[in-house]
């Protein structure tokens, strides 16, 4: 299991909302909410499984975190027991 550093987490602490943009549709990022809890990554889609950004990070694909002037490639690690929406974050 990869993880984010120490600095990126730090920053990520501090950004409550910032954008993601999957692989499938590079043109258009989406805002979405972050959460950081015991160094790991946590972001919700607002529509649940029918947001957009949501479905193509649940299928697989890559996308990138903006925040801060920063670009951070990632992908998902799903946590269906927890919350059927929530995704846990890796640095790709």
């Amino acid at each position: 299991m990869a993880n984010f550093d120490a600095d990126t987490l730090r920053e990520l602490r501090d950004v409550r909302e910032l954008r993601i943009r999957t692989g499938k549709h590079l043109k258009t990022a989406v805002v979405i909410w972050i959460v950081v809890a015991d160094d790991e990554v946590f972001v919700r889609s607002w529509l649940g499984a029918r947001g957009r950004w949501y479905r193509d990070l649940a299928a697989g694909g890559p996308a990138t975190l903006e925040f801060a002037g920063r670009r951070i490639e990632v992908r998902e690690m799903v946590r269906s027991e927890i919350l059927s929406t929530t995704l846990r974050l890796e640095p790709g």
